[in-house]
């Protein structure tokens, strides 16, 4: 599954804050923020719904984080 979120993350150094708690959370998927996008957008790439985690995540350290669309793959045989 791959989910899209609009964040409010700002700058790297913001996001080297929350970099390790999403790596853990996050484990076995793959994640990037984009702050050159206008709406910050973080990708996430999991095999597990994480989007509430994520949000919670997100939330406690204060930032803004909407889910914006979800991609589910077919399994793969």
């Amino acid at each position: 599954m791959i989910s899209i979120f609009r964040t409010n993350i700002q700058s790297g150094v913001e996001l080297s804050k929350i970099a390790q708690h999403l790596n853990n959370l996050l484990s076995g998927a793959t994640w990037s923020v984009d702050l050159g996008d206008s709406d910050k957008i973080l990708r996430i790439d999991s095999s597990i719904d994480k989007i509430g985690d994520a949000v919670s995540l997100l939330t406690k350290f204060g930032y803004d984080c909407e889910n914006l669309q979800n991609f589910y793959a077919p399994p793969v045989w």
